[in-house]
């Protein structure tokens, strides 16, 4: 997406048309070019930018920086066993350099590590607070506001310099700072570097000389190409600069506007989802419901079968093992008993209950059927299977017979 950077100039004074503030500002596109740059006020800002744009809805693209006059820059020492410790132990550290009282400063740090020197950035919040309702006025929020001098590059025993016209920013490998011009020499005489860096900007002769009875001087390459804005969006993300927007600025991500488009159908199809939930839910109770009912009525019919059965633990393994038995005592189990009924069994007759006798090896059945004749037939057949056969009571019932048969092995 594209980037939208800001310079602002000086500080964000409220006014009753707005705020009074310098700029210069540019949009880059994704492969690097520059959309369109310029130099502006609050109010040209406001007619150059239209917030309502989906890429200015996301912080991330958007990235302001701040005079260095205005931010303190240093590294320091922080004692702490850990990183809890550490963050704890930065304000009363922090607060041996500076002469204000540490509460009317925001404090924003680099990473904390143990033992290691913190790179540290401090703003008066005041005025870090009008630079953020100056652009909250103009519906911009960043997602990073930098000290335009913690944006150029840093190594040891370096300075790097950005020059301009009235004025330099130099940055070491543990501090920052903006110095006006004529007073270059001065300060780059009191660095404990062996090399300055010119990352930006063009020096005269005059500067060039004296700056090199300090140190090697080093000119980048494209020192002289482009505008500040250029410099900023070629070297802010490799910089290791310390964001400001930490804590209670810490910039809120906004929601991608596609999925502001789509949010709709995604709260319908949570709908949909709860609804197959709750109709899961009901039809595994039921389900559940159903086993349960399914498990005594199994039971009840195992004890009726089995009468003699005196614990039922597990109706199916129980079962199992009735029907897997094969006694050598000359009674003939359940199974042997059951199956030549069932293949004698005609389409009028129907089985009422089974009544299966394990000690006597005997199965009673209480059946209908159509007629006397039919009841006789049926126990032909299953005497002609090798079974002995009883019919110990048999009545009219309606239309058919209702009797009672009781079933051995023939030897029995």
């Amino acid at each position: 997406m594209p980037k939208l950077f800001i310079r602002l100039l000086g500080p964000a004074q409220a006014g009753d048309d707005g705020f009074r503030v310098s700029s210069a500002w540019m949009i880059q596109e994704d492969d690097g070019r520059i959309r369109a740059h310029g130099e502006t006020d609050f109010r040209g800002l406001s007619e150059l930018i239209d917030p309502g744009t989906d890429w200015l809805q996301q912080p991330s693209n958007v990235i302001v920086t701040v005079p260095g006059e205005d931010v303190l820059s240093l590294s320091c020492e922080v004692p702490g066993r850990s990183i809890g410790q550490v963050r704890r132990a930065l304000p009363f550290v922090v607060e041996e350099f500076v002469t204000t009282d540490i509460e009317s400063l925001h404090l924003a740090s680099g990473e904390l590590r143990r033992g290691a020197p913190t790179r540290v950035s401090l703003v008066d919040r005041a005025r870090l607070e009008d630079w953020l309702a100056c652009l909250e006025a103009l519906e911009i929020r960043p997602g990073h506001l930098f000290s335009e001098a913690e944006l150029l590059p840093v190594a040891e025993g370096q300075a790097s310099l950005l020059v301009e016209p009235h004025r330099v920013l130099i940055r070491t490998a543990d501090q920052a700072a903006v110095v006006d011009r004529e007073n270059l020499t001065l300060a780059a005489s009191g660095l404990a570097v062996t090399r300055i860096h010119v990352a930006h900007g063009v020096l005269t002769d005059l500067e060039a000389g004296e700056l090199a009875q300090t140190a090697e001087i080093d000119v980048a390459d494209d020192a002289a190409d482009g505008s500040v804005l250029e410099f900023i969006a070629a070297h802010w993300r490799d910089a290791g600069a310390v964001n400001l927007l930490q804590g209670p600025y810490k910039p809120r991500q906004q929601s991608n506007p596609l999925w502001a488009r789509w949010r709709a159908v995604a709260a319908l199809a949570a709908v949909w989802v709860g609804v197959a939930l709750v109709a899961m839910t009901a039809e595994a109770m039921y389900a559940s419901y159903r086993a349960d009912s399914l498990e005594s009525t199994s039971e009840a019919l195992y004890r009726e079968i089995f009468p003699g059965e005196r614990r039922v633990t597990n109706v199916r393994r129980q079962l199992q093992a009735k029907l897997g038995e094969r006694p050598d005592d000359g009674r003939v189990d359940f199974v042997h008993l059951l199956a030549p009924l069932a293949e004698a069994m005609t389409p009028d007759a129907r089985i009422q209950s089974l009544n299966y006798t394990e000690e006597r090896g005997e199965l009673a059945v209480d059946l209908t059927i159509g007629g006397f004749e039919a009841l006789d037939r049926l126990k032909e057949q299953l005497g002609a299977q090798g079974l002995s056969v009883d019919i110990t009571s048999a009545e009219q019932a309606g239309s058919g017979v209702r009797g009672r048969l009781r079933l051995r092995g023939a030897g029995a």
